[in-house]
Parts: C-alpha cells; sequence; structure tokens
C-alpha cells in the first residue's frame, strides 16, 4: 500500500491538502500560546502602599473632593485604566506613574484600617487587606473672641453674657465700609468655649468655612430653642493664663489719658487693668495686670510679646495708648476655671 495513492490521499484516507493544513494548524497553537504568554500584561498586585507628601497642586485643585491624604503605591501590572476603592469608598484618585508605581488621593474617610482595593473597570483585580490605616483625631476647644449677632428676646434671657445692645450689620462698598442698625434685634459681646475639628492641614477647623478669612468670621452655633450667629473676632487658648504684672512706659508728649482702673476692651479674664501709674521727667509708666498664654515665642497677651522692650497698646473703650514694655513679673498660678 502505498502513502499516497493516485488520488492525493494520505493512506487511502486523508487528503493530503487537509493533512498539511490540519499539521499547520497545530503547529500554531503552540506558538500562539507562547505568543500570549509572553505579550500579555500582568496581573497588578500591591507590593508595598506608604504615606506620601501633598503637592501644593494637589491641594489646590482637590481633584473633586476635600483631599486629606496621599499614599504611594508600589507593585507591578498597573496601568492608567485602574481605579481605587478603600474599603467601601472610593479613592478621589488612582494617578497611574508606570506599570509599578502610582499615587493614591484620599478623601475623607472614617477612623480605623481599610483595605485599598484595585479595580479594572467593575473586577477587582488586587487588594491590601488593612493597608491604609486612619487614626482618630481627636476634636479639641478654643476661647472664641466675638459678638452674638441678630438676638431675639428669648435668647437674650438665656445667653448671661455682655450687656445687650441694638444690633448692626456692616455695609462694604467702593472701598468703605459703615455699619447700620438692625431694627428688632440685639447683639451682646461674648466669649464662648467652642468645639474646633482637625483637619490635614489644620488642627482646629469649624465646618467647612476656608481659613485666612479677615475677621469678623461669622459661624452658626446650635442655641437653646435655634441656631444663633456668632461673629468671631479672635481666638484665645482654652486653657487658664498665667498672671503677671508689666510695666510700660507712654512715650514722652503722649496724652496722658490713662486712669488707674482703665481695662482694655476684653471680655475674658485675661484682661489688662491699669493698677498703678507713675509720672517723671515728661513720660509716663503705667503698670497693668493681666493675664498672659504661653507660647512658642514666650508669654504673649492676646497677639502681642510680653518681654521687655517689646512694644504694647492698651485698647480700651475711650482711647488707645502706645509704650514699651519695661519690666515683666510673674505674680501667681494659673487663673482657675474657664468660660
Amino acid at each position: 500500500m502505498t502513502i499516497v495513492d493516485e488520488r492525493g490521499r494520505l493512506f487511502g484516507r486523508i487528503n493530503l491538502v487537509d493533512a498539511v493544513a490540519g499539521a499547520f494548524v497545530l503547529l500554531l497553537v503552540p506558538l500562539a500560546y507562547g505568543t500570549y504568554l509572553l505579550f500579555r500584561p500582568s496581573a497588578p498586585r500591591i507590593d508595598s502602599v506608604s504615606p506620601s507628601i501633598i503637592s501644593r497642586e494637589e491641594r489646590r485643585i482637590g481633584v473633586g473632593g476635600r483631599l486629606t491624604a496621599k499614599f504611594k503605591i508600589l507593585g507591578t501590572g498597573f496601568t492608567p485604566l485602574l481605579r481605587a476603592r478603600i474599603g467601601d469608598a472610593e479613592a478621589l484618585g488612582f494617578v497611574f506613574e508606570n506599570p509599578n508605581s502610582a499615587d493614591l488621593l484620599v478623601g475623607p474617610i472614617s477612623p480605623g484600617s481599610h483595605d485599598l482595593i484595585l479595580l479594572d473597570g467593575i473586577q477587582e483585580v488586587a487588594r491590601a487587606a488593612g493597608a491604609i490605616s486612619v487614626l482618630p483625631e481627636a476634636s479639641t476647644f478654643v476661647r472664641a473672641v466675638g459678638w452674638l449677632v441678630n438676638l431675639d428676646a428669648d435668647l437674650v434671657k438665656i445667653l448671661a453674657l455682655g450687656p445687650p445692645r441694638p444690633a448692626r450689620s456692616s455695609v462694604k462698598l467702593a472701598g468703605s465700609t459703615i455699619d447700620r442698625r438692625v431694627d428688632g434685634l440685639e447683639e451682646r459681646e461674648a466669649v464662648l468655649t467652642v468645639r474646633c475639628d482637625p483637619t490635614l492641614d489644620n488642627p482646629c477647623t469649624m465646618g467647612e468655612r476656608p481659613e485666612n478669612l479677615h475677621p469678623p468670621v461669622m459661624v452658626s452655633l446650635p442655641g437653646p430653642t435655634r441656631a444663633f450667629q456668632f461673629a468671631i473676632v479672635e481666638l484665645l487658648p482654652p486653657t487658664p493664663p498665667q498672671r503677671a504684672t508689666v510695666q510700660v512706659r507712654l512715650p514722652a508728649g503722649a496724652p496722658v489719658t490713662v486712669r488707674v482702673g482703665d481695662r482694655d476692651d476684653l471680655l475674658d479674664e485675661r484682661v489688662a487693668v491699669v493698677t498703678a501709674i507713675g509720672r517723671s521727667a515728661g513720660a509716663t509708666t503705667m503698670t497693668l495686670d493681666l493675664g498672659l498664654d504661653d507660647s512658642r515665642e514666650g508669654w504673649r497677651y492676646r497677639n502681642q510679646k510680653i518681654k521687655p522692650g517689646a512694644p504694647f497698646v492698651l485698647a480700651t473703650e475711650n482711647y488707645e495708648a502706645w509704650g514699651t514694655i519695661e519690666a515683666v513679673t510673674m505674680t501667681g498660678a494659673r487663673a482657675e476655671g474657664t468660660p
């Protein structure tokens, strides 16, 4: 029996052309599989997740939400089409750098440990268990100095603060500012202990108000029957101040308006009170009893540094007296209690 008969069949059964075509197809199978193994994209894998510094541009743009943290992700198989999820929350962004590196931009998430999940469309392709940890940030309290504004009679009776006076609102136009009375409402000077919450850039914020606003900064606070408005003009530490005696020398020729018993225009236990006045060689020296707060720069009274040689201003309801600090004497322990 011949291998190929007169009709071109292999072993008398298989057409030779069909046999060659089949052999060719069989050769293509391992070749195609090898090509697939050689060129197929590697499955994404997360090797490490570490905190990273947020750039100024990222903080300014905000990438569609409030940016609270940034992480560097290292691994393999990353692509620009991947997106990230932190537990049950969507990440603000998955910024592809190269197949082995990407940045994770994180918005507000709850404290605790969260899984980092990478998805291609809706399919999960990589997971790092507990890779994102958020520590709980404790709120703090500060003393806020300002005015309770637009008060009705009910709130005025409940809040025992400074004396009431007619409510006013400021009108600004063409570089000028005027105050106009608001009929039927009152306002009261106040010092309140208020809560503030930490953010990434500021350990003490109230709500979502932008920072660096010029005072007064208006905030809404809960009252006994409704929310009320508080115009903050100054912040003070929540801790009691340190009592001190400060001697201030007024310049020669300054108007002699200072009297014993004059007080700074501050509704707080820190308030500076004139306890003695001395005059010699045309100059006036006033002695003040006041409360000081510790800071990195040393003792401070409100926003003024308290040290010999530093300038000091006493601002009462009727005048401002400027001078130079000559001596500072700490007179006692911290005052007890907070407003």
